[in-house]
Order: structure tokens, then C-alpha cells, then sequence
């Protein structure tokens, strides 16, 4: 007699735990880029649900303007030894105090652009884990050959929690624009934004412009 069988629907597990080369995959980044995104606890595990959340995090494409973005790390205490914050990198796990004066300075930059921007999103691995709204240039520390930094004046304006979650997102910002502004930016993607240092800066697409 023949075995009587009976077909079930697959369904996707979500139990499901990805390799650190699965989420680079799925996620188009490399190895490093995910233990970074580990390490700041922005991506909580590598829960396959957790990884295609970031997977379809939209990507911020600039029509006008210009969106300078600080591309940062997992919160760490500052390497040089006149830095007097507490942490430079970011972290779920900071306050919005320390976010912010881990986010606010000392960076090469050009101080117009960031100003004039009024916003700074704060990226770990090319996603968005908070934004600083900037009200001006706060000071300009010049070190040896003729390297200089710069601070600003800044409020935080929003926070993400986990990346994986939209309910974790706070947008903290008074004014209407910024706010807008803020919640669409938080946990969206930001990775074409290129430059040589930490501050990179997203510049409008033609292409984009021109649809718009």
C-alpha cells in the first residue's frame, strides 16, 4: 500500500538565524558592515526577519539640496586624549544627552553645508539611527598640521531604537519641518552618500529632480 501523504503550505520561519555572509548578502553590505551594525545593537540578532526589515528600509534619495550625513559606529569611548566626551559612535544604549555630544563634534567637514542643511542623520553600516537638528556652528578646535574640526549647536530631533522596528523610532523635534523631515528619515538607508571622511553628503540626482 502506498504511504498517504498530505502537502502543507511552506511558510517563512521566522525562527530563522542567518550566517553574518547571509545578512551581508541579503542585505548588500559586507561581513564588516554587519558586525558593526551588531555591534552598535541597532540589529538586535540575525533573526532572518530582523535582516529583510533592514533589507526593505527605503533609500533616502535628496531632490534638492544638500543632506550631509555623519557615518559613525558602535558607541565607544573617544581615542584622543583632549576629547572629553564620554562616547563618540552611537548606540540605543546612550542617552539622547550623550547621543547628542557624541554626534554634535569634532569633525573635518565643511561647516556651511551641515549648517545650511539645519539637519545631521547619524548613520551606523548606511542606515539611519538619529538625527541632530543644527542651529549653528558652536566652535572650531585647530589641531597640529593644520587639521581642523569643527562643533555645533545642535538638539537632538530623533532616535531609533532597533532598526528592525518602526515603533522603537522617537522623533523628538518641536518644529514641523524638521520633525517631517526626521521621521522620514529614521531607519531609511542612506548608504550612497560618499565622501572620505566621517561627514559624507548626499547631493540631489537630476534624474530625481527632474521627475519631481
Amino acid at each position: 500500500m502506498l504511504p498517504s501523504i498530505e502537502l502543507v503550505e511552506s511558510e517563512d520561519s521566522t525562527d530563522e538565524v542567518l550566517t553574518r555572509s547571509q545578512a551581508a548578502n541579503a542585505l548588500g553590505v559586507s561581513p564588516n558592515t554587519v558586525t558593526k551594525l551588531l555591534d552598535s545593537k541597532f540589529l538586535r540578532d540575525l533573526q532572518a526577519t530582523r535582516v529583510l526589515a533592514l533589507a526593505r528600509a527605503p533609500h533616502v534619495s535628496v531632490v534638492e539640496g544638500i543632506l550631509p550625513v555623519l557615518r559613525t559606529a558602535a558607541a565607544a569611548p573617544p581615542a584622543h586624549q583632549d576629547d572629553d566626551r564620554d562616547f563618540i559612535g552611537d548606540s540605543p544604549d546612550l542617552t539622547d544627552e550623550q547621543f547628542c555630544e557624541a554626534s554634535r563634534r569634532w569633525w573635518r567637514c565643511e561647516p556651511e553645508a551641515i549648517v545650511r542643511a539645519g539637519v545631521l542623520p547619524v548613520a551606523v553600516g548606511g542606515w539611519v539611527t538619529g538625527v541632530l537638528a543644527v542651529h549653528g556652528r558652536d566652535d572650531t578646535w585647530h589641531l597640529g598640521h593644520g587639521e581642523v574640526r569643527h562643533s555645533f549647536a545642535a538638539t537632538v530631533a530623533g532616535r531609533v531604537g532597533a532598526l528592525d522596528s518602526s515603533e522603537t523610532f522617537r522623533v523628538l523635534a518641536t518644529d514641523r519641518a524638521v520633525a517631517d523631515l526626521t521621521r522620514r528619515l529614521l531607519g531609511a538607508r542612506v548608504h550612497t552618500a560618499v565622501s572620505g571622511g566621517p561627514i559624507a553628503y548626499l547631493k540631489a540626482d537630476p534624474a530625481v529632480r527632474e521627475n519631481a
